[in-house]
């Protein structure tokens, strides 16, 4: 009996929850533009002082720096103003706050997740649709962000379950660095073609499905020992073979190792990762402005390592080796698609505007798995 009162009451939290989430979005549905391709870009741990620093110490002009809205996003999880990687990004995922260390499931209910009680993810969302849907990360596929993305589960420590769900949720990419419980066998047995090196992942055909596992040692430090591909050169071709898909599109990519670096203090590693994660964003930029129906939001789901500039000497140091707890950039590639610079939004909102760009509806997203059902 006491189950039973315990399981009415979740609902009706869960019920009370999601229907909060149905109304975060900007407050209007914006009809200026329409996307049919949407590629969201997220440099883990990247602060506006990373990128400054980029430009200043690596003299380089930054493509992201001069997109034509910028605007800023809080980072804040489920009733706390911080974050880490797998909070924030489910917040950018689905368009709901969670828990810290959460990967896609609501804060209500983080016991007993299932394949229908779950917030969708953009990806998903899209997926049901008949779009196609990639990954890409520099991070390990089991990493807290690709995983958001692409999965459901109570921790971002639970590895195997993450690729279980990973493997079953029917997305046309993924790629990153190797993890333990991914290989050839459970990838085909999943109806995956089972890649790691750069000359495979050239030879995929449009309609394929591919779970790639490169070294995450190159992916991390920039290199190509192993024919690893670059974050840029997977961007490039996991725009070819989604873009071949006539409903259209949405790509999730991630420079995952400006955190790493960061949270070591290692300041020519962070600031070599954000400028790689540039050439990503010019890729893909460079796609959606030939295509001309394609929005690229580059935005954090934190900054990492409190990158601050010393006003007396006018270097900048890290001050810190945690998440910090200020507000972190939004890059946005067109101006009629719902974002106004200077201004500052919530983190969920940024899926919740990016859906409605595509065509969806606030009865379609954020909502659960089980509306698609």
């Amino acid at each position: 009996m006491i189950n039973k009162i315990i399981s009415v009451f979740m609902s009706v939290i869960l019920s009370l929850y999601a229907v909060a989430g149905l109304t975060a979005g900007t407050g209007k549905d914006y009809t200026e533009g329409k996307y049919k391709n949407v590629i969201l870009m997220i440099g883990d741990g990247m602060s506006f002082e990373h990128v400054d620093a980029t430009e200043k110490y690596n003299e380089v002009d930054l493509v992201m720096n001069n997109m034509p809205v910028q605007l800023k996003s809080d980072i804040n999880s489920f009733l706390i103003p911080a974050t880490d990687s797998a909070a924030g990004g489910t917040a950018l995922a689905t368009g709901m706050r969670v828990w810290i260390n959460s990967v896609g499931i609501y804060p209500f209910d983080p016991f007993s997740p299932n394949d229908m009680n779950v917030p969708i993810s953009l990806g998903e969302l899209v997926k049901a649709d008949g779009k196609a849907t990639g990954v890409v990360t520099t991070d390990k596929t089991s990493g807290a962000t690709p995983s958001d993305f692409s999965a459901h589960v109570l921790s971002r420590s639970m590895e195997a379950e993450i690729c279980a769900d990973q493997l079953k949720n029917g997305f046309d990419l993924i790629w990153g660095g190797k993890t333990d419980s991914i290989n050839e066998e459970n990838t085909a047995a999943n109806g995956w073609t089972y890649i790691d090196s750069r000359d495979e992942m050239n030879a995929l055909e449009a309609g394929s499905r591919s779970f790639g596992q490169f070294s995450f040692d190159d992916l991390k430090n920039c290199t190509d020992k192993y024919n690893t591909p670059s974050i840029c050169e997977m961007t490039e071709k996991a725009i070819d073979l989604l873009s071949a898909n006539e409903k259209g599109f949405f790509l999730m990519v991630e420079g995952a190792c400006i955190d790493k670096f960061s949270h070591d203090n290692e300041m020519d590693g962070a600031l070599m990762c954000t400028e790689e994660f540039d050439k990503a964003v010019a890729a893909a930029l460079a796609f959606a402005e030939a295509d001309g129906e394609t929005l690229v939001v580059v935005t954090a789901d934190h900054g990492t390592g409190g990158l601050t500039l010393d006003k007396k000497t006018g270097e900048y140091k890290f001050t810190h080796g945690t998440h910090n707890i200020w507000d972190v950039p939004v890059f946005v590639s067109a101006e009629d698609a719902g974002f106004t610079s200077g201004k500052e939004i919530s983190n969920r909102d940024i899926p919740t505007q990016l859906a409605r760009v595509m065509g969806y509806g606030k009865d379609q997203f954020p909502a659960t798995i089980a509306s698609l059902k």
